[in-house]
């Protein structure tokens, strides 16, 4: 055992001599790395995303950038297929936009990588790796209606166009599922609620026939696979309504005066009505018709009206009476429901203006005071 010793202490001594100098080389330092997102919104397909890479490197060595965006879908069980390669960088800053799809399903997950090299091969560890869910836009359903409405009310048995359209904002498709609701007292056999052709503009339209007043419904389902959204559509339905005279000429009020020196023409402009108006439909339209329209006159203090019959207009000659004489000139409209002479208590044969149902804005008599001159 001595002499191994002493040997190897003649071995270290002549390995080292006194006058010699070591020289170690430094050793290199891995970098170290971050992803950090400018931003922290929820994150939805189609959106412009950027990331900054905040690197650390002990020794100040230049370093390589690597990114690279995947965009994946979740429903993918295979980890193999999950994720597709879309974007790579090489910059500090790193710019990737969500794509919609990946491998034609809707993309739900995003990852970014980042990889970092020095100038000597020392790769940080471990590999940056920042994962985001990917959002979805729920759709949403716009709902229309049109048809013979009036004060927002429809009448019973005519047809109403009804206009779903789903929007999404992830651009996916979407499908749409509708549901009526009617009225209490409907019977199933007797309403039509069909669909017709899409429209070129999108969506789908339905036709619904009522068959009793009352509240109905119309629902809409929308699904774009990942999200739902739903639509409401309340409809009115009530019993026909008394026709509305609207626009007439001469304007007037009542109690009014109105001096003619000359002839002049009386007219009813507008009747508004959910079955029958005035102007009167296109010849040959359905369900609808044309408003009737009755002008009578009286002079002031008599008991009874003279006919003057029943056009849109009629003209008032001041040469027929004496100068002085005041006379009513009375209009009354009316449409298929039998309305007139059953006024009472609605109101009585001197009022002027008269209203059979509310709101009082809706008026079936108009009465002109006029003096001749």
């Amino acid at each position: 055992m001595h002499r191994r010793v002493q040997l190897a202490g003649l071995v270290l001594g002549l390995a080292m001599p006194s006058t010699a100098c070591l020289y170690v080389e430094p050793i290199n330092e891995r970098p170290s790395a971050e992803i950090r997102r400018i931003g922290d919104d929820v994150v939805f397909r189609g959106d412009e995303l950027v990331f900054v890479a905040v690197i650390d490197d002990p020794d100040r060595d230049a370093v390589d950038l690597a990114w690279r965006g995947q965009a994946c879908d979740r429903s993918i069980s295979d980890p193999a297929h999950r994720c597709s390669a879309v974007e790579t960088g090489t910059d500090p800053t790193f710019r990737f936009t969500v794509p919609t799809t990946v491998e034609g399903a809707p993309t739900t997950l995003l990852v970014i990588t980042l990889d970092v090299t020095d100038s000597h091969g020392a790769i940080a560890k471990p590999r940056q790796t920042l994962e985001l869910p990917v959002s979805n836009h729920d759709p949403v359903v716009e709902l229309q209606r049109r048809g013979r409405e009036l004060m927002g009310q429809f009448p019973v048995g005519v047809p109403i166009t009804l206009s779903a359209l789903g929007l999404d904002d992830d651009d996916d498709a979407v499908t749409l599922t509708w549901t009526l609701f009617p009225a209490a007292t409907s019977r199933p056999e007797d309403v039509v609620f069909t669909r017709l052709p899409d429209p070129a503009s999108g969506g789908q339209e339905y036709q619904l026939i009522p068959d009793v007043a009352g509240d109905w419904l119309v629902r809409v389902d929308a699904s774009d696979g990942l999200g739902t959204g739903r639509g409401e559509l309340p409809i009115a339905v009530r019993p026909d309504h008394a026709p509305c005279i609207g626009a007439i000429e001469p304007a007037t009020t009542d109690g009014a005066v109105l001096v003619t020196t000359e002839p002049r023409r009386f007219a009813v402009l507008v009747v508004a009505d959910d079955l029958d108006s005035y102007p009167a439909p296109a010849p040959g339209t359905p369900f609808v018709g044309a408003a009737t329209l009755a002008w009578s006159m009286r002079a002031i203090g008599d008991a009874t009206w003279t006919a003057l019959g029943d056009s849109p207009a009629v003209t008032f000659d001041p040469a027929t009476v004496a100068p002085g004489d005041r006379l009513e000139l009375r209009v009354e409209v009316a449409d298929r429901t039998l309305r007139w002479p059953a006024l009472s208590p609605a109101c009585t044969a001197d009022d002027a203006s008269c209203s059979i149902e509310a709101p009082s804005s809706c008026v079936q008599r108009r009465t002109w005071l006029v003096e001749a001159r």
